[in-house]
């Protein structure tokens, strides 16, 4: 018996010493904390997602936290480690961090360095590096990796991606006769210039699945570059908004975008190449957003609201306000055409009975009037008449005349390019800044 106990104690004891290393075995994770900075449960579920990724896209994705006391550069340090020690797919990516000495790598083999940009590359380390803590760091990381392989290799997967929560700049883009996946086609925000954060991707992503909830619309905000010139400009170099209105209906029917059978849906189109003068803007309706936004209430929306804050955002960088505010105006005007209607709908069933009680009451009134008007004034001249006794002239009124002459300046004053004007088929409004 005691043999027995003996053996049973070896064996938890090897398996107490054993299993942990073997868990960490070569080619085991994905996720590699040298460091110990992250919580051995955070880690697992890092892990997790990372390998749930890799088998989704048929290519590993991993990330090193690590300290390089190397001779080498991290770089080199992650490439061999990826390939040589954890002997990793030769199709698959790494992003590396290394917070004692402040360096950063990324590193990539097969179809992901074909597929992967310079400037991916700098959008996953941002989103890494937005993060409050190491965990959410990479997580934000997986999240920004799955949100850009759910676009860049939609035509070729072959299961559901797994959950992204936000929507990655359309640095590919893709052919025509695809439809993207749910993650794709379920987001409100395109920005193929990579200028908002994920987080803030975030942030309108769900302010805009919130106004399609309540307002049976969709909203979405497409951010790019440039526009091309046959579709921005006539051959005169003035701008051309039906053009536009083509290359926003070609994007919004390419990726079957819209709420409901009517695919009732609103676009916002921000050009923010760095040409002043050609930076291009737009606002799209498209099935029962049209009728509540008619040229008149799109142009003074862009007008009073948006335009304004375009302009400064060349200044600050901060286009995400231009994008917030856009969704603030639209849902408030939802909300005041629905005042609107409602106060309409009041008025038929509640002052139309009024009018036609008031309309009986007149003709009741009219009947009972039995006295008769004088047509003379005997009635009010005493007897043997009145005698005038003077009379002097008093100036009651006096009425002035003014003309106001215009100086130079006053008259000079434009309002900066006329405004946003409409296109011809009425569903957009837009204009350049």
């Amino acid at each position: 018996m005691k043999k027995i106990s003996s053996i049973l104690i070896v064996l938890l004891l090897f398996a107490g010493l054993v299993l942990p290393v073997a868990a960490q075995a070569p080619g085991s994770a994905l996720i590699f904390d040298d460091i110990g900075l992250i919580s051995p449960q955070s880690m697992t579920e890092l892990n997790n997602y990372a390998q749930e990724l890799s088998s989704t896209y048929k290519m590993d994705i991993a990330f090193y936290l690590v300290e390089n006391d190397t001779d080498g550069t991290l770089y080199q340090y992650i490439k061999d480690r990826y390939l040589n020690y954890e002997k990793l797919s030769p199709d698959g990516f790494a992003l590396a961090h290394d917070p004692e000495n402040r360096k950063w790598a990324f590193v990539s083999f097969g179809r992901a360095e074909s597929l992967i940009s310079d400037e991916v590359e700098d959008l996953f380390w941002e989103a890494y590096d937005n993060g409050d803590t190491y965990y959410s760091g990479v997580q934000a990381y997986l999240e920004s990796v799955s949100s850009f392989l759910a676009i860049a290799l939609w035509g070729e997967q072959t299961s559901a991606p797994p959950p992204a929560t936000t929507t990655p700049p359309a640095t590919t883009t893709p052919p025509a006769s695809t439809v993207p996946p749910d993650s794709v086609r379920n987001g409100y925000v395109f920005d193929a210039t990579g200028t908002l954060s994920s987080f803030q991707i975030d942030a309108l992503n769900a302010k805009s699945a919130a106004l399609a909830e309540k307002r049976k619309c969709n909203l979405y905000i497409w951010i790019v570059d440039l526009v091309p010139n046959e579709y921005a400009e006539y051959p005169s170099g003035a701008l051309n908004i039906d053009g536009l209105e083509t290359f926003v209906v070609n994007f919004y029917d390419r990726n079957n975008l819209g709420y409901g059978d009517d695919r009732n849906g609103i676009v916002l189109l921000l050009e923010i190449g760095d040409v002043p003068g050609r930076r291009d803007y737009l606002f799209y309706t498209r099935g029962s957003c049209k009728k509540i936004f008619d040229n008149d209430v799109r142009e003074k929306l862009l007008d009073d609201n948006i335009v304004p804050l375009f302009k400064k955002a060349f200044d600050n960088g901060d286009f995400y306000a231009v994008a917030n505010r856009f969704i603030d105006e639209v849902d408030s005007k939802f909300t005041s055409s629905f005042v609107i209607n409602l106060a309409g709908k009041l008025a038929v069933i509640i002052l139309v009975p009024i009018l036609i009680a008031a309309i009986i009451c007149r003709i009741w009134k009219n009947q009972m009037k039995t006295a008769k008007i004088a047509t003379t004034a005997t009635n009010y001249i005493p007897p043997g008449g009145f005698r005038l006794t003077g009379q002097s002239d008093m100036f009651m009124y006096r009425t002035t005349s003014r003309v106001l002459i215009e100086s130079d300046s006053s008259s000079s004053s434009g309002g900066g390019g006329g405004g946003s004007s409409s296109s011809s088929s009425g569903s957009s409004s837009g204009g350049r800044v």
